[in-house]
């Protein structure tokens, strides 16, 4: 009798759905017939906030990880990339998997290894918007259509529309963009401030109007990688003067807390010793 009570507890206790927390990034998984789930949830086991719930083909997996366990979650995703059926939080609030599997990647990448162009350049092209993801480059080409908005004076200077590029930025931002840790809303409102209303390409070398191939002017743009690079840092450098150094990260962005590098940094040292260890 006590063991069948025990047993039906047991299956009352599997199929009781815990809640999502409030705090950290939130994975769920189902059940699958597929190595990969079995690895995926030997990855999740490891981690002390694993829970399963329900039984049969209803089984589901579900493991939380702080900021500070990127390293962990990166496990898991890799174990779990082919499977279909998974779910993602973000302190509470559910996402794509896909958003969450990249903003973590590139958040992760930035803890690791702290560059001032992190979240602007993707190793082709620059953005000026706090995001290296953001779908409006500063660009002669590819991502460039907010270049095109304003008008051409009489005697050759740009003049943007900046109401309509803050429109269209915002509209066609990388749509994880505002999930991600490193979002800074209030840099991206001082970088629509402080952009130029205007650019004379004669007096700035930096800049270039664009045609397109029937010969058409249509907008301006940087000349090349280096003048967008210089144009970023020095929009960066006048919002961080705008909120103060002591605010912000040489990007102009806020800082962001000193504990969530901690645990990144200290395993780039432990390897960095390791490796003088072996050269002798």
């Amino acid at each position: 009798m006590g063991e069948a009570m025990s047993e039906q507890a047991k299956a009352a206790s599997a199929v009781v759905e815990p809640g999502i927390p409030e705090q950290g990034i939130t994975v769920e998984l189902a059940h699958a017939t597929v190595a990969a789930f079995e690895q995926a949830v030997e990855a999740a086991r490891r981690h002390p906030s694993f829970q399963q719930f329900g039984e049969g083909k209803a089984l589901r997996v579900r493991v939380t990880y702080q900021l500070s366990e990127l390293d962990a979650l990166q496990e898991l995703k890799d174990a779990a990339w082919d499977l279909h059926h998974k779910r993602a939080w973000l302190h509470g609030a559910e996402i794509a998997w896909h958003q969450m599997a990249q903003l973590t990647h590139c958040f992760r990448e930035l803890l690791r290894r702290p560059r001032r162009e992190h979240c602007f350049f993707d190793g082709n092209f620059w953005s000026g918007f706090g995001c290296r993801y953001a779908i409006a480059n500063l660009s002669d080409r590819i991502n460039n259509e907010w270049l095109t908005f304003g008008r051409l004076e009489a005697g050759g200077a740009w003049v943007f529309d900046k109401a309509r590029i803050a429109e269209h930025v915002r509209k066609h931002l990388y749509s994880g963009f505002q999930h991600c840790p490193a979002f800074d809303e209030e840099y991206l409102e001082l970088f629509f401030e402080l952009f130029p209303e205007r650019v004379d390409p004669v007096e700035d070398d930096r800049w270039q109007l664009v045609k397109n191939r029937q010969g058409e002017l249509v907008g301006i743009g940087p000349t090349g990688v280096e003048a967008a690079k210089k144009i970023v840092y020095e929009l960066q450098e006048k919002i961080r003067q705008r909120r103060g150094a002591e605010k912000t990260q040489e990007n102009g962005k806020r800082k962001l807390p000193a504990a969530l590098f901690a645990p990144y940094q200290t395993t780039v040292k432990k390897k960095k010793g390791l490796l003088a260890r072996l050269l002798g």
